[in-house]
């Protein structure tokens, strides 16, 4: 990578990382909240909806958040939702219909009622299935596999494996869910909120956005139009060389790029 390309991307996240980039993204609903548990909970809901254009995935989010209330944990634990998501193949927002909200939602309550929190919930499968023997985030035992387990994956098995909104794929990016982990884990942020303290920035991937993936192939950064979890940990790698305890830092320079590009056109 070159010198110059260096600067433009830290120059770049400089720019877009800042308390503008909520207006029009997702992730700004879990600042409206102050409890860990809140906040984490309403994460995981705008996070997974996040697809498609922001404006329809700003307003879909906005529709749960309304029918919960000043406490979506307790509409979750009081299975409200059923009542917002009926049993039916109905579309709620694109491919997913109310059936398979209904189903991520009891995941969700599932989650809140075994544990304070859902940091709590998934330190501890983090721990149980990726063989953590220190305090350190990075130090996991190999698979007999020879793969590594990666915490995206940890969290979408802990869901059904019918539940569309995760990816159960063991190839998949999981775009959503590495994103919803940059929100969660990263600190220091006026966008991210860091509250996943046990578990540490330099092992987050790079979510494989549309226009984080355009901008990548069109810097130079990767040669590959499959968004696959080989394309992110590639990605990941390359920007690491930029931001190295810091990776998913390039995600705001990428897709703020890329937001821009498609503006001017």
């Amino acid at each position: 990578m070159t010198e110059a390309l260096s600067e433009k991307l830290i120059s770049l996240a400089q720019k877009y990382e800042s308390a503008d980039f909520l207006k029009k993204d997702p992730s700004q609903f879990m600042h409206r909240f102050s409890s860990v548990r809140e906040c984490e909970t309403v994460a995981f809901i705008a996070a997974n909806l996040a697809f498609g254009r922001r404006e329809q995935i700003l307003a879909h989010v906005e529709a749960i958040l309304s029918a919960a209330g000043p406490s979506p944990c307790e509409w979750i634990l009081n299975q409200k939702y059923k009542d917002f998501f009926p049993e039916n193949n109905v579309s709620f927002y694109r491919m997913y219909t109310n059936s398979d909200m209904r189903l991520f939602f009891d995941g969700l309550r599932y989650i809140l009622e075994e544990k304070e929190t859902i940091g709590d919930f998934f330190k501890e499968k983090w721990a149980e299935e990726s063989g953590l023997f220190s305090n350190s985030s990075s130090a996991r035992k190999t698979p007999e596999d020879g793969k590594k387990n990666y915490l995206h994956q940890v969290i979408a098995s802990a869901f059904p494996a019918r539940c569309a909104l995760l990816p159960h794929s063991k190839d998949s990016a999981a775009k959503k869910v590495n994103m919803l982990l940059r929100w969660l884990v990263r600190d220091n942020s006026p966008v991210d909120l860091g509250l996943w303290k046990w578990f540490s920035k330099k092992d987050l991937l790079m979510p494989l956005d549309t226009h984080v993936m355009q901008q990548s192939n069109e810097l130079g950064l990767i040669n590959s139009k499959s968004a696959n979890l080989k394309t992110a940990i590639e990605l990941t790698k390359k920007v690491a060389g930029i931001f190295p305890d810091d990776p998913t830092k390039a995600d705001f320079a990428l897709f703020g790029l890329g937001i821009a590009s498609q503006e001017a056109r």
